[in-house]
């Protein structure tokens, strides 16, 4: 791996700086005028404090004059580098995953790398260090608060790294199938916000140009509306076109009920759909005149418009208008989850996704059939759709059996 040769003391080192692929572990790049090409190193994670480790190593090597190699043969099993398995599994695996399911990924791995400090690809399957791992999650280590982590989340922690190790199984890179450490987990509600009521809504478009401004509001009320009426995503509102090739399109056909065309690309199970197109959402669409019906539907303005600012990016992105929307949810004091003093996270207040959860439940509330439901929400079964987005008012059941059993 290291070669040791007689420093030069004429030749100027090479400048190594640290690089942050997308979802990949950060790298140490530098030129070697020896190789005429840049050199890429991994750090195996994408803590900064590793790569600036790595770096002063490396920089120690230039100075006493140690050859660095960035090409050492890859061993493939247990004794696999674990930082090699690492960017194996970047590359080769997560590369083909939605943005937000990698970046989910890498970031678990990387708070299991700094706990355990795996070695090798075997050391990380090692029973004892899974359990080790699994205990020291539940404590709260590597924890952003400080504070212990529920079971619920520790078992979501523990599934992407157990993920990990049985794509590492099927390469036949270990012996034997990881084996995942039991975790009891209470059966609570699966809901982390909870639908809203229409008054609360109300509150919510009464405090958006607060948060906005006042020139920026009419477009961030029409996007609360959307979400409100469709039963969609935030992420899927904002690609909601009229024409946009590859765009979520609403559809009219003579003599046909209206539909919503969804493509794979914009679905979770990556399966082109048609859903029906409710009646809420269909008016809110037709508000816009026939001429005008070409490129974005749903286009909230730059909040940079109310300090007189222009617009960073000719769009927003979806993951901070989500973001935006909560600070309007907490604006309106609209709080959808309580604080949890035992893990520390605090009160959660209403998101994009809270305004999905109430379009569903509104549907359940009118009497719309469940599996019409599931449809419109693209669940897989009727459970997931009631768990998450409609569990039915408890009060308004009861009244349906007083009024049948007399």
């Amino acid at each position: 791996m290291a070669k040791k040769k007689k420093p030069d003391k004429h030749v100027e080192q090479p400048k190594i700086r640290i690089a942050a692929p997308k979802n990949r572990p950060l790298q140490l790049r530098y030129f070697c005028p020896k190789e005429n090409r840049e050199i890429r190193i991994s750090v195996g994670s994408r803590d900064m404090e590793d790569a600036e480790r790595l770096k002063k190593e490396i920089e120690a090597k230039f100075l006493l004059g140690i050859e660095v190699r960035s090409d050492k043969k890859i061993v493939l099993g247990p004794e696999m580098e674990w930082d090699q398995f690492r960017e194996q599994y970047t590359t080769q695996h997560l590369a083909a995953l939605r943005d937000k399911t990698a970046e989910d990924a890498e970031s678990r791995l990387d708070i299991a790398t700094r706990i355990v400090k795996p070695k090798t690809l075997g050391a990380m399957a090692d029973p004892s260090n899974l359990q080790k791992l699994q205990s020291r999650l539940l404590a709260g280590d590597e924890s952003m608060r400080g504070k212990p982590r529920s079971s619920h989340t520790v078992r979501g922690y523990m599934k992407s790294i157990v993920s990990a190790l049985n794509w590492a199984y099927y390469q036949d890179w270990l012996t034997h199938a990881p084996k995942t450490p039991r975790i009891k987990v209470s059966k609570r509600k699966a809901m982390k916000g909870r639908p809203i009521t229409e008054a609360e809504f109300k509150a919510m478009l009464a405090v958006t140009a607060a948060v906005v401004g006042d020139d920026a509001s009419e477009s961030w009320k029409r996007l609360l509306h959307g979400l409100w009426e469709s039963a969609l995503r935030i992420e899927e509102l904002m690609n909601v076109s009229w024409d946009h090739e590859g765009a979520i399109v609403p559809q009219w056909t003579d003599g046909e009920f209206p539909i919503l065309r969804i493509p794979a690309a914009m679905q979770k199970n990556d399966t082109d759909e048609d859903i029906p197109l409710l009646p809420g959402f269909e008016k809110l669409l037709l508000e816009t005149p026939a001429a005008q019906r070409t490129g974005w539907i749903f286009e909230p303005a730059s909040l940079q418009i109310q300090y007189g600012g222009k617009p960073p990016y000719p769009r927003l992105d979806s993951g901070w208008v989500g973001k935006v929307i909560s600070k309007i949810g907490k604006k309106a004091k609209i709080e959808v989850a309580p604080e949890d003093k035992k893990t520390g996270l605090p009160a959660k207040f209403a998101s994009a996704h809270d305004l999905r959860r109430s379009c569903g439940q509104r549907l359940r509330n009118a009497g719309v059939p469940p599996l019409v439901i599931c449809r419109i929400m693209r669940h897989s079964s009727w459970e997931t759709t009631r768990r998450h987005y409609a569990p039915g008012d408890i009060q308004r059941e009861a009244e349906i059996l007083r009024k049948t059993l007399g």
